[in-house]
């Protein structure tokens, strides 16, 4: 009886509960600006964490498990691998919440596992199929698994932070790099309209390089360094996607919001790096939700929806449920950067609302499309299209 409660379909499908948790702890995690002053010990720490490791970890351990068969050649992850990831996703979440009432590496540990587990199956498959050139994948999840565990402990708190949001920044440029284009070239070519597209691999690559060392930069404590070496990152990204002819996507609305999202990304490390360079005019945690809630929360809600999307011939269609959560997170990254610092409170207050209530939304139109099969291809509704 157990052995045939794991083997059903929902945990043959990573993406179903992993972006599930994904999309309910996206509505749990900003409540604590919500709540009266003095409920929570540390909100600004206790949302940070959980808005990266909490709903970040569990939507890139839904796309990373969901995508690694198009890569390997190889079955789905196993139902069981499935099951134990949500059960230490659920004990990093406890982890946290009894950080004080337990030793610090017990803490660590605990947030930790989820990460450690991830990514050493995803080593393993990649490794047994000889697929070298994915394995880049495992080094973000390892940063992240280090950055999670120094968090939790107390460790170079203020740095590891920032460095953290940057690891998530790496992987959206690394991932939806690939995933944005992609599906971008395959719907141009259907309408024999994709003459005029570039891509600019180069100019992404050069642009996470900029990345990666203006992240050394900054756990180094090299702020002016690291400011330069994001804003060119920023740059180099947005002068990448000036290629993609993102004007077109008007006509496939759910193609469009991949590239509103990925708009974020070369906004929110140019943003950083200007905090960086000048405290003065832009205050660094102002600045880092351009990242967190811009370029992570709606690429992460772009990409989860188009699991949970209809399927109409060889488009995905985008409901009016998804499209209005997707418009509220836009918008709330948006007012709380506006916002500046934590003091305007009516405006974090407005900001964390309409986060709350998008990703509502999104929980909704997900469990809802947990009544159908899933589908197959998960992210794309045309089979035979390249795998990001």
């Amino acid at each position: 009886m157990r052995r045939r409660a794991i083997d059903r379909p929902f945990w043959r499908a990573p993406h179903r509960p992993l972006f599930a948790f994904a999309g309910l702890w996206a509505v749990v995690a900003p409540l604590v600006w919500l709540l009266p002053d003095g409920i929570a010990a540390d909100p600004v720490g206790w949302h940070l964490h959980e808005l990266m490791f909490g709903t970040g970890g569990a939507a890139a351990g839904g796309y990373l498990l969901t995508a690694l068969p198009a890569w390997t050649g190889r079955g789905p992850a196993p139902a069981g691998i499935v099951l134990a990831l949500s059960l230490l996703w659920i004990v990093g979440r406890l982890g946290l919440l009894l950080s004080e009432m337990v030793p610090p590496i017990a803490a660590a540990a605990a947030t930790s596992a989820y990460l450690v587990v991830l990514g050493t199956f995803i080593l393993r498959e990649l490794l047994t199929s000889r697929l070298w050139s994915r394995l880049w994948v495992v080094a973000p999840i390892l940063g992240l698994m280090l950055a999670d565990g120094l968090l939790v402990s107390g460790a170079a708190q203020g740095r590891t932070g920032l460095c953290g949001v940057l690891l998530f920044a790496l992987l959206i440029s690394a991932i939806g790099g690939r995933a944005v284009p992609a599906f971008t070239r395959s719907w141009l070519e259907r309408r024999k309209a994709a003459t005029d597209f570039r891509d600019g691999r180069w100019l992404g690559r050069l642009g996470i390089g900029a990345l990666m060392a203006g992240g050394v930069a900054a756990l180094a404590d090299a702020g002016r360094p690291a400011g330069i070496l994001l804003v060119l990152s920023g740059t180099l990204q947005l002068v990448r996607m000036a290629g993609w002819r993102s004007f077109r996507t008007v006509r496939y609305p759910a193609l469009l919001l991949l590239h509103l999202a990925w708009l974020w990304l070369p906004a929110g490390l140019a943003l950083v790096g200007l905090a960086l360079l000048s405290p003065q005019t832009l205050t660094l945690p102002a600045a880092l939700h351009a990242l967190t809630m811009g370029a992570m929360g709606t690429m992460m809600l772009a990409i989860m929806s188009r699991a949970a999307m209809a399927r109409q011939g060889d488009r995905l269609v985008l409901s009016p449920v998804l499209a209005s959560a997707f418009a509220l997170v836009w918008l709330s990254a948006l007012i709380r950067i506006v916002a500046g610092s934590a003091t305007a409170e009516a405006a974090v207050r407005l900001a964390a609302f309409f986060w709350v209530a998008g990703w509502a939304l999104f929980l909704c139109a997900h469990l809802r499309s947990l009544l159908r099969p899933a589908p197959r291809p998960v992210f794309s509704a045309r089979i035979g299209t390249p795998s990001p």
